[in-house]
């Protein structure tokens, strides 16, 4: 074997294999150039071809057999590129292969430190049986980390979805060990470096640590532990990785490696502690993973990073922990099981406790309706005896006072005194029960209702009367106590022009203006008349009459006529 290193040149007539770069040359990138006697070739013409099959060789590397190229797996210039990651089979040419003397197979390789540079043992067969072989080295060495990726990446996808919908930091501490160790499984499988060496390998190793760090992280959260000593923890590692790479010797590697013993260690006592504690499937199931984690990084300490016979070996510590995200990912989902149903339990006391509170509300609302109802056929009640003891009461009290003064003084009233007193008493009557039915807004029906009332009284006193009435919109607000104040000024509107004006015809309009938004009636009469500013002195039932329009909103005039009569308007706004 010949060696040449970046400082010095070093020949070495024998060395056996394995032999591992950085042990003999801490430190240092150069090549070296291996040369490997292989039996004389036994086979005949059409016998199974032969094959080499080495399991790891590195960095970049060609193949000689017999002086002729046979293999160029890689540019011995290109550092971006790394055959060490993936075992190596070739199936050998069997017209160069000699059969009277030993094969030269000779491997001219570049090594940079720390990347795992040298050579294995070599093995050299019948194709058949050396293919078994090289599968399952491939499946340890690539294969099985497309799994661990996928697994991964799914587990690291549905902790992520959970942790954004609930914000629980189990979630996201899964995720982001997840996340981290999907980008470790990637460096693996990836022959070709995206990042200059030794950056990619520091990444790629801080992230192998992180990944366990935060799986430990998540560990200690299942069992209840609290760990602020994580983020030093992740400081430490990686310094620790940064510090072994610039400086290149295997011994500053190793102690980084150790920083890594430090977490798991935890997560074994803790875990240990909750199984005696709890006594329950899942503390030891945890404690079990745990525990072979542990030993499997162990393992890979004294196998793989501590002996020079170590470049032979697969480490084992990516796929112990693949065993940890299925148990983790196995406990997410029980976990959300749990959840789930805990959730549901919530939601069925919940709707339970909303439907207990609808029926308590609805009754109440009940109550409180019916309690609404009954006082509002008391408000109506009330005020039925209100406008039948202030119109009909009094109408009929100044009766009976005008009939006791009559039974004195025989001369003092006559027949028909009484009669209109009587007959006004009537129409109060009639004008409050008027007012209590359904009207829906028609004014029209509520003029004609009166019209229908009076008619015969104004027939009785010689008065003509003229009905012009237009189409009107539909009243929203014409409650009936409006309904009864309106018919109450109408009313005395009539009986002062029967009883006062001495007039002849009587017409009676209503015509709704759009632009001022109201309704307009008029009442005309061609009587004797009288000047607005009398109104004073006209007693109380125009004042009454002007206080009642007032109460529903309304505004009533009066103006004189030329050559006689009165003008009377009330203007109503319509809403």
């Amino acid at each position: 074997m010949q060696v040449t290193t970046a400082g010095q040149n070093t020949l070495k007539e024998k060395h056996d294999l394995p032999f591992r770069w950085d042990f003999n040359f801490p430190g240092e990138n150069g090549r070296a150039q291996y040369t490997v006697s292989l039996p004389a070739y036994a086979g005949v013409a059409g016998a199974e071809p032969y094959a080499v099959f080495i399991p790891r060789v590195g960095n970049q590397v060609r193949l000689y057999l017999n002086d002729q190229l046979i293999d160029a797996a890689s540019d011995l210039d290109d550092s971006w590129q790394d055959s060490s990651k993936q075992p190596y089979w070739l199936a050998l040419p069997t017209v160069l292969l000699l059969t009277d003397r030993s094969n030269v197979l000779r491997l001219d390789t570049t090594v940079q430190a720390l990347r795992w540079g040298g050579l294995s043992e070599i093995y050299y067969g019948p194709a058949k049986e050396l293919r078994s072989k090289y599968v399952m080295s491939y499946w340890w060495q690539q294969s099985s980390y497309i799994v661990i990726f996928v697994a991964l990446f799914l587990m690291g996808m549905i902790s992520w979805a959970l942790w954004l919908s609930q914000r629980e930091g189990l979630y996201g501490l899964f995720a982001l060990s997840a996340m981290w160790g999907g980008f470790s499984a990637i460096n693996q499988l990836s022959t070709t470096s995206w990042l200059p060496w030794p950056l990619q390998g520091i990444v790629a190793s801080v992230a192998l640590a992180w990944h366990i760090v935060f799986m430990t992280r998540f560990t200690l959260g299942i069992v209840g532990r609290t760990a602020p000593w994580v983020r030093l923890t992740l400081l430490a590692t990686a310094l620790s990785i940064g510090i072994a790479f610039v400086l290149a010797e295997p011994i500053y590697w190793t102690i980084a490696v150790g920083f890594l013993f430090l977490p798991m260690v935890a997560a074994l006592i803790y875990t240990a502690k909750a199984a005696d504690q709890e006594q329950s499937r899942q503390a030891r199931l945890l404690f079990s993973v745990s525990l072979v984690v542990a030993l499997t990084a162990m393992r890979d300490l004294f196998l793989v990073h501590l002996p020079e016979s170590g470049i032979s070996q697969c480490t084992l510590l990516p796929h112990a922990l693949f065993l940890y995200v299925i148990m983790m990912g196995w406990i997410l989902v029980q976990r959300y099981i749990e959840q789930h149903a805990l959730y549901h339990e919530l939601n069925v006391t919940l709707e339970n406790r909303v439907k207990e509170r609808e029926q308590q509300l609805s009754h109440s609302f009940e109550q409180i309706q019916a309690q609404g109802e009954e006082r509002a056929r008391l408000v109506e009640r009330q005020r039925i005896m209100s406008d039948i003891h202030d119109g009909v009461g009094g109408q009929l009290v100044g009766l009976v006072n005008m009939i006791k003064r009559g039974e004195n003084n025989q001369s003092l009233f006559d027949q028909k005194q009484l009669s209109e007193h009587a007959q006004m008493a009537l129409d109060e009557l009639r004008v409050a029960v008027d007012a209590m039915q359904p009207v829906d807004g028609d004014l029209a029906t509520v003029l004609a209702t009166l019209r229908y009332r009076l008619e015969p009284r104004l027939k009785a006193s010689d008065l003509a009367l003229v009905w012009q009435i237009d189409e009107l919109p539909v009243m929203t607000e014409l409650t009936p106590q409006k309904v009864l104040q309106i018919q109450r000024i109408l009313l005395e509107a009539f009986t002062n022009i029967i009883q006062h004006a001495k007039a002849t015809t009587v017409t009676v309009s209503a015509r709704h203006i759009p632009e001022l938004a109201s309704i307009q009636i008029t009442i005309d009469d061609d009587g004797i008349g009288f000047e607005p500013q009398e109104l004073e002195a006209k007693g109380h039932g125009l004042r009454n009459m002007c206080f009642r329009a007032e109460a529903i909103g309304a505004l009533i005039t009066f103006q004189r006529l030329k050559p006689k009569g009165v003008t009377l308007t009330l203007t109503m706004p319509v809403v």
